[in-house]
Formats: C-alpha cells, structure tokens, sequence
C-alpha cells in the first residue's frame, strides 16, 4: 500500500476514536446533568417542593379568607359545620363523611385525618391550619345557674392537656430560692443616642415614669390583686420601645386527670387526681417513674423538684442545646408588644403594608432610615422572612443584647403567665385586630389581652399575628432552612438560636419551651417542626380563635407572609 494511501487510513482511525470519547464524554455530562435536575435534591426537585409549599400556604390563605367572609355575613357569629363543610368541599377531595369526620374531630383510625388538596393530592393540610374556631352547632348556652360538671374521663401523661405550673423565684443569678422576684436590671452605660428607664401606667393606661410593680399571687383577673410586672421604656434615635420582665425562676408543673381536678386544685389546693409532674427529672408519673416514650430529661433541682427554666440559664457547656445563655441571668426584657416597622423621623408613620416593604433588613448599614418600634396601637411587622426578623432584632440595640425572642423564651412568658403570679390558669384573651394591631389598639381597653389581665402584662400573645421564634430544627433538608432563614443556621454565638435535631415532639422537645410539656392546653394548637417546614411559631392567628394561645406551637417554611411577625428580646445583665 502506498505511504499516502497508508497516512490517510491512521487519520481516519484517530478520527474514529475521538468520536467515540467525544460521544463517552457526552454521555456522562448528560447522566451528571440529569442527576442535577432530577435527583432528590435536583433542581427540579428542590423548585417543585418550593411550587407545593407556595401552593400549600395560598390554599391556606384562601380557605381563611372564605371563612372570614362566611363571618362577616353573619355579623361575626361562628360558622356551623355544614357552612365550614362547604368552603372545605371548594379546595379539597375528601369524602363528604370523612370532611364530616375531620370537622367533628372523630376520625377512625386508618381514616384520612388531613384535608386533601384538589389541585395536588399530595398537598394535605390540618383544619388546625386553617380553623381552630367554635362551631356554632348545639344552640345557645342556657340562662340560669348550671349543675356543677362531672369529672372528665382520666387522663395520662401521654395526653398532658391538664396542668398546673408553680413557680419559685431565684435570688440574683443563683440557683437560691427566694421570696421575691428579682428587681428589673436597668442598664444606664449607654449610648447617647440609647436611653432605658423604668415606667409604669397611671389609672388611664398612660406611661409614668418611675418604678410601680409587685410580682405576687393573685386572681389572674383584672382586679386590684393581680400581679404587676416591671415595664422599661426604651427610646434609640427618638424611636420610643417597651419592654416587660421575666424575673428568673424555677418552675414544676403538675399534671391532673381532668380538668375538674386542676380547678380544684388551683381553688382549694385538693390534690385528688394527680397523674404526674414535668420537674427536674423529666416527665414522670405520679411515683416519680419515668414515662414511656417520653424523653427523661434532667435538670438543677432547687428543692420540691423545682427545676431552674433554661431561659436564664448558663448553657454554654450544653452547646446552648436547652435554649439557654452564655451565662447566668437574673431574669430577661420581652417586647411588651408584636414589633413594628417605622421612620424613624416619625414613628408613627407605620410602612409594613406591603410585602416588597416589609422584607427588608434595618441595621447599621441597611435602611438606616427606619427602625423596629414596640408600641401599641401599630400594625405589626409582617411580610418578612425568619432571617430578616432575625437579623434586623439582633441589630436593635448590641448594647442591650437585643435579639429575636427564643422558644424557650417564649416558654419563659408562658409559664409565668399560667402561674399564680400571672393569669392563674386563666386564658388570656384573643387579640383578634384583623388589621393585625397591636394591643388591639388599647392597653387600658384590653387589659384582659395581657399577661397580667393589666396594663403591666405582655400583649399579643394570643392571635394578632403568627410569631415566629429563632428555633428550628436543624436535620432539615428543605432549601426552606437556608433560602428563609440562612442567618440563624449560620448563626456562630448560639445563643441568640436554639437549634431542634428531631422531629418527634414527645422526644424533642425542651423543657420549658411551652411544647409538649403544655400540649393543647386551653385547647391551643399544637403542630411540631418538620423536615419540609422547619421553623417554629407561635401564639397562632387572630382567625384561629380557640386554637390561637400561649401554648399554640406550629411550623411555618419561613417565608414573608402577611400573619406572621416576631418579638424582640433583651438580655441585660
């Protein structure tokens, strides 16, 4: 063969080979590319998961708004079960019976015991989601003195919906009981553009100056023997804030068979139907043996088993796992209100009306011209996303340690609120401002919405907006977790976030965070975090109704939405 003939047979060859590893190469950037699309956590995936949560909070939305509708026709009286029926047949595929069922809470095991989305069979909702209001069915209440109730079936410690918390305060930031509550901490070295002052209220509900509380045991009504919590005055760049404290406690609960049997507790202190206690050795019956299934916790026992809440505990050494601080504290400062978002030359010019304003971050180097604001009669800040609430009420004021309220500190308010020297196992009443207002536009009008049933006490606890807390559970694979709350996951001083590593509320939960220890008490809802929705929040919706309260527990993806606030807390020693 000739060399020519020869020469052009090698290049054909080498052509061939290229070919065949071009089209090799080819082939696995085309799996690797499927992979990124369509793997479990592909692109796709992840866009298609983001599709079903935005799907899920505007059916959400929706079936609220028909039921507000429904209410307003009938000039806010409950809806029945059969008008609550035909909304739900709207949006969801569950069978006639089974909806029947879900509504009356009577659903059999194996029975569908979520609504079925039309659109996406996939999507299931709770009705607790949507609507934890009284059913108007059964008529009206009859007039005249009724017979005094029969005891409730028993109950048990898997089902802890009867409790009574006792509490006992803590000198200074010891672990030493003692027969007062400590005086509020009133940091003076600061800023020239920062002030912090004691106040309190004159017979109209105006702001004093000058000290007037007592933390004592009373009737938890709104009377002359209720007790009267501590309130500060805050004032940065002119922008006036009020905050209330949490002196430092410890605190046992103890669980009852019926609800009967806690009345009479609380009124005459007949220990008849003790069914258990959640004190320094976890949740245990009434022996003191542990509860099955039930995570045993341990924690400091200052006598009677009274354990010290790790709200104003030192948790460093524990990885800040129980919600605690860097170090012991004498008690905290919680926004007496939902915070809002001002200008600061005017703070009362109120701009969280819109989503596009409200999902911002203000600091030092962001929208410098506005500032959070803790004040009555305001619109709540909504339409934010956990991270921005989580960086902007760090930012409020380092001096004072200013950052977004905790579960545990949540819990801390709660149980206060429950005991003696709160509202004495009485609910508070439901901020139900639509306009999501805050105090419902009047301390001195709605004393009874308040910690205390006064003007000294907490508002917003029960309904106004959502609150979410900064904890969330941290297994969560959701781009939720990082997409709407990449700054509490990134978070290096762990104390400012309490981070949740289950899912399974009888044995993740912590103590004294107002979760399964308190679960459904006064009838609040109760929903734990999951994979896909991984933040918590609390105090429910105005439009929850009954299910709204301080011991309402849900899970929110973290995004703006236009219920859902938060709270500042300040840790001042």
């Amino acid at each position: 063969m000739k060399q020519k003939e020869l020469k052009k047979l090698n290049n054909r060859g080498i052509t061939l080979i290229a070919l065949v590893i071009t089209i090799i190469v080819l082939l696995i950037l085309a799996g690797v590319s499927i992979a990124m699309l369509t793997g479990e956590n592909g692109i796709l995936t992840q866009a298609q998961n983001s599709k079903k949560e935005t799907e899920r909070a505007n059916i959400i939305e929706q079936v609220r708004l028909d039921i507000l509708e429904k209410q307003t026709e009938k000039e806010g009286e409950n809806i029945t079960s059969g008008e609550l029926e035909e909304i739900l047949k709207k949006y969801f595929s569950n069978e006639e019976e089974n909806l029947k069922d879900i509504i009356a809470g009577t659903t059999e095991e194996g029975e569908e015991t979520k609504l079925i989305s039309k659109e996406d069979e996939t999507i299931k909702i709770d009705l607790s989601e949507i609507y934890n209001g009284d059913i108007a069915d059964g008529g009206t209440t009859p007039e005249g003195p009724q017979p005094t109730p029969e005891p409730e079936p028993g109950g048990s410690l898997e089902t802890t919906d009867n409790g009574v918390i006792e509490i006992k305060w803590l000198k200074d930031d010891t672990y030493n009981v003692s027969e007062t509550a400590n005086a509020p901490i009133i940091k003076s070295d600061l800023p020239t553009n920062t002030t912090m002052k004691l106040v309190h209220y004159d017979g109209s509900g105006n702001v004093v100056d000058g000290a007037d509380y007592e933390y004592k045991e009373g009737s938890g009504i709104a009377d002359n023997t209720s007790s009267k919590w501590a309130n500060a005055e805050v004032t940065i760049d002119n922008v006036k804030s009020y905050f209330v404290w949490i002196p430092r406690y410890a605190y046992r609960i103890i669980y009852f068979d019926t609800r009967y049997n806690k009345e009479a507790y609380l009124t005459n202190g007949n220990t008849e139907g003790i069914i258990g206690y959640s004190d320094s050795r976890g949740i245990v019956d009434k022996d003191g043996k542990k509860v099955d299934g039930v995570a045993s916790t341990t924690s400091i026992n200052v006598g009677d088993y009274f354990k010290v809440h790790p709200a104003f505990m030192d948790d460093s050494s524990n990885s800040y796992s129980n919600g605690g601080w860097n170090e012991e504290l004498p008690g905290i400062w919680v926004g007496k209100y939902e915070s809002s978002l001002v200008n600061k030359t005017n703070s009362g010019n109120i701009i969280t009306d819109d989503r596009t304003t409200g999902n911002i971050i203000v600091d030092s180097t962001n929208n410098t011209d506005k500032a959070i604001a803790v004040q009555p009669n305001m619109r709540s800040w909504r339409n934010i996303t956990t991270g921005n609430m989580y960086t902007s009420a760090k930012a409020y004021s380092t001096n004072l340690n200013s950052h977004m309220l905790k579960n545990s500190e949540w819990g801390a308010v709660a149980y206060l609120t429950e005991s003696k020297y709160g509202r004495n196992g009485t609910e508070i009443t439901i901020n139900s401002s639509g306009d999501y207002i805050t105090a419902d536009a009047g301390i001195s009008a709605n004393p009874e919405q308040s910690s205390t049933g006064n003007e000294t006490g907490i508002y917003d606890l029960r309904g106004g907006a959502y609150e979410y807390v900064a904890s969330y559970y941290s297994g969560s694979t959701s781009s939720n977790l990082t997409d709407n709350g990449s700054q509490l996951v990134n978070e290096t001083e762990k104390k400012y976030v309490t981070a949740y590593t289950g899912t399974n509320e009888s044995t993740d939960y912590k103590p004294g965070d107002a979760t399964y220890e308190t679960k459904r008490w006064h009838d609040d809802g109760a929903s734990f975090v999951s994979s896909n929705i991984p933040f918590f929040r609390r105090g429910g919706d105005y439009f929850d109704g009954s299910g709204a309260g301080l011991f309402n527990f849900s899970r929110g993806d973290g995004s703006g939405f236009s219920n859902f606030s938060f709270r500042v807390c300040l840790a001042v020693k």
